[in-house]
């Protein structure tokens, strides 16, 4: 009997559900083969620091291999088995889309790790609660009803950036062991296929390190008067600096009419921004923002 592993983390962003009862959970536990040792969860960690070190010596070959090992191989035979012969293509589909998703995200966070010297991924490996969550509290996410019919073990565990050894963020990923190694099954808590297609929840492309910043108030440009009675329509793009309070602390014209582009620069220094994140922490960023004038 092929063996599954569950691997999640303690932040909420991802952990989207909830096991029905403690006594479901603690069946479950008795019925693994594998459990989160601190054997598993050391390979796992050493794993993760294999990659980060490849990036740090410029080796991102060996390193994007090394993420590439995350993958389920010969997805859609694993996918028959466990599932089901009847959708096994579909959910072989579905993987490859998350599972990129899931790897360049990985990349671009290790990136941005090694780029700040201070900065660490710390890795946990936990047992799981169970297969289905019984509850759902990420809102937009649907259940499936979809169950494996091959009993298998999951784990779950945590990835923890620390900067300076203080805690930023963390986040959740599902894994299962096979072949060896540890293959990427979903975001959060539970396997992908336990929600509908398109309900499971992504990692941010950027990758956990860094967040962009989010704009929060927006105040409408005045038009012209000179740009109104010539009719004058169209788009300015703006390069915005967004300081660590998420006000536009600069602003450049890209592209745009002239007969625009001051009102368009009056108007994006009004507004106001969630700042972005570097590792947790509130930090200067760019932006490109597009402002509008039309006539009607």
């Amino acid at each position: 009997m092929l063996r599954w592993h569950l691997f999640t983390a303690v932040v909420v962003l991802w952990a989207i559900a909830i096991p029905s009862t403690a006594n479901s959970a603690d069946a479950f536990r008795a019925a693994q083969d594998i459990t989160a040792d601190a054997q598993s969860s050391e390979e796992f960690s050493a794993r993760v620091a294999a990659i980060i070190q490849s990036y740090r010596e410029g080796d991102t070959a060996k390193g994007r291999q090394l993420i590439e090992q995350f993958r389920l191989p010969h997805a859609q035979d694993w996918f028959s088995e466990h599932l089901g012969s009847e959708q096994s293509a579909d959910f072989a589909n579905r993987y490859d889309r998350l599972y990129a998703n899931f790897a360049e995200s990985f990349e671009h966070t290790v990136e941005a790790i090694v780029a700040k010297r201070d900065a660490e991924l710390v890795t946990k490996l936990e047992n799981g609660n169970g297969e289905t969550p019984a509850k759902v509290l990420r809102p937009g996410a649907k259940l499936s009803g979809v169950v494996s019919i091959e009993s298998a073990s999951l784990l779950y565990g945590n990835f923890q950036i620390k900067v300076q050894r203080k805690d930023t963020s963390s986040w959740a990923d599902t894994f299962v062991r096979e072949d060896g190694a540890f293959r990427f099954l979903g975001f959060g808590g539970w396997p992908f296929w336990v929600w509908q297609d398109g309900t499971e929840g992504a990692a941010p492309k950027t990758g956990f390190f860094s967040t962009p910043p989010i704009l929060i108030s927006r105040v409408n440009p005045v038009y012209p008067p000179e740009a109104r009675s010539k009719q004058v329509e169209g788009v300015v793009v703006v390069r915005v600096l967004v300081d660590k309070g998420g006000f536009v602390k600069n602003a450049e014209i890209l592209k745009g009419d002239p007969l625009l582009t001051q009102a368009a620069i009056d108007a994006v220094r009004q507004w106001r921004y969630k700042p972005a994140t570097l590792g947790g922490a509130p930090s200067d960023s760019e932006a490109r923002v597009d402002v509008n004038f039309s006539l009607h």
